[in-house]
């Protein structure tokens, strides 16, 4: 029986997968197994440290996470990630910082030009 208190969806979802922190690290592919409203169940190819703030992303989709088990399955991992952030069209958040970007410094040139006398 699983303990878990949330409905898990099984899906299989291939996705990149990003190691944030103080180090750079580059993007790796990995596929999620499943789902709930506060977690994902993921399956990487290397390990994950515990408590290790991740970035998964695919599609117009992106999870901010951090790693709460990391299990060793073959030559593969299953990582449990708790999500903290989901944003599920990053092309319209783009587009919305670009806007806000675009106004913020059309005023900063306002407020340095001279105003004609």
């Amino acid at each position: 029986m699983d303990a878990r208190a949330e409905l898990r969806v099984e899906i299989d979802e291939p996705v990149m997968v990003t190691q944030l922190g103080e180090e750079k690290h580059p993007p790796f592919p990995g596929w999620i197994q499943n789902h709930s409203r506060c977690g994902i169940g993921l399956k990487v190819g290397q390990p994950l440290a515990l408590e290790s703030p991740i970035k998964i992303e695919w599609g117009r989709t992106m999870v901010l996470g951090e790693v709460c088990y990391c299990l060793a399955r073959g030559s593969d991992y299953l990582v449990g990630v708790v999500m903290a952030h989901t944003i599920l069209d990053t092309e319209e958040l783009a587009r919305l910082a670009n806007r806000l970007l675009d106004e913020e410094s059309s005023a900063d040139r306002r407020e340095r030009t001279p105003a004609s006398v």
